[in-house]
């Protein structure tokens, strides 16, 4: 077996009111700090809650909160002009996946004199980036704690894949109450973004000892909380199986890798701006069809988790009754079936397949894939 290296400096905070601890992390009192912020956080209370805790302990908070529909590389560049301007330094991000993303990238540039653009065209910043709190609040990020980040290039309106420094992340605080914002619908559509991202990571050709664990245990705590949440949407074990589950995603890619459902999703939500766990609760089933088809030994490992399995049928049989397992849930929620349901122009995915495979995580893939291949499966969803 080879030498086996991990590193993950984050600070982890899991649990209820575990938003509270975060001054623990803030380690030599910063007089001010930079807060990312989703725009729609304001009704949840989610802001106040977390500049009351701060704010309490002499921490002044400066706000951005200008994201709104724009492409988030445009975002990232107003909020290094705030950050250079403000000599914050710190950063903390509150938010969905996208607003996690840009607070990362203003981390990673407000030292020095690098440009969002510069980056995009290969050019990464030279310079330690400033410390950096996530506080999540929803229940996926592929990239939690790997330092990757997915960004909409202004110039272009395509996604490109930057990898951060390891280690940009100082803290992650996953607090149950911070998701409870979220309606049933969009909850349960973010477990199943989760859940597939844990599930690519799992059969990518990247796996090791680790991420299996880490990676299975997310699968399983994935699909309780999406079964709690079918069956009692106010019960609130679903949100800390969640938070659970979302922290072991994270911990577990960041030594494994997603793959096609991931990139595809993301892609196609930067282009024409479907929500990125909309896609992936239409996709999900389709990836374990694919991956049932390269890495069959290692869907049927998983097939428990998704339903009852007779140990005589095999690792063909037991793939088959997870991805139907799978369906028969998506039938109950009613969530949409296939990406023409968002009146997406099959021609024009042709460049979403091109920007997708261009993503570096998918050099990590079961199978190797071309743009035609990852043309095909999106006609397949189509």
């Amino acid at each position: 077996m080879a030498d086996f290296r991990f590193h993950v400096p984050a600070d982890c905070f899991i649990g209820q009111d575990a938003l509270y601890k975060l001054p623990l992390v803030l380690e030599g009192g910063p007089e001010r700090a930079l807060l990312v912020a989703d725009p729609g956080l304001t009704d949840a209370k989610m802001t106040e809650r977390l500049s009351s805790v701060l704010e309490g302990r002499g921490i002044q908070l400066i706000s951005f909160d200008d994201l709104g529909d724009r492409p988030s590389s445009a975002s990232v560049e107003d909020g290094v002009s705030l950050a250079r301007g403000a000599r914050a330094p710190l950063v903390i991000g509150v938010g969905g996946v996208r607003t996690m993303h840009i607070a990362k990238a203003i981390a990673s540039l407000t030292p020095g004199d690098s440009t969002v653009d510069a980056w995009m065209d290969g050019e990464p910043p030279l310079r330690p980036p400033l410390p950096l709190a996530l506080v999540p609040t929803s229940y996926r990020d592929p990239f939690l704690l790997s330092g990757g980040l997915i960004l909409t290039d202004a110039r272009t309106g395509g996604a490109t894949f930057l990898q951060a420094r390891r280690g940009v992340e100082a803290a992650v605080i996953l607090d149950p109450n911070a998701f409870a914002g979220m309606s049933a619908k969009a909850a349960a559509a973010s477990l199943l973004d989760g859940a597939m991202a844990a599930i690519e990571g799992y059969a990518s050709a990247r796996d090791g000892f680790l991420s299996d664990m880490a990676l299975r245990e997310a699968i399983g705590l994935y699909i309780k909380a999406l079964d709690i949440s079918i069956q009692r949407p106010e019960d609130p074990q679903a949100r800390v199986d969640a938070a659970r589950a979302c922290f072991l995603t994270g911990l577990g890619l960041a030594a494994s890798s997603p793959g096609l459902g991931t990139a595809v999703s993301f892609a196609i939500n930067a282009r024409w701006g479907v929500p990125k766990a909309n896609l992936a609760a239409v996709m999900l089933p389709y990836v374990l069809e694919s991956l049932s088809r390269s890495r069959p030994e290692k869907i049927a490992a998983l097939a428990p988790l998704f339903c009852e399995v007779d140990a005589d049928e095999g690792a063909a049989g037991a793939a088959a009754r997870a991805v139907e397992s799978m369906r028969t849930r998506l039938g109950l929620l009613k969530i949409p079936s296939r990406l023409n349901d968002f009146d997406l122009a099959l021609e024009r995915l042709v460049e979403t397949a091109e920007a997708a495979r261009r993503f570096d995580f998918m050099n990590f893939l079961p199978r190797t894939m071309t743009v035609d291949d990852v043309f095909d499966f999106i006609k397949t969803v189509y």
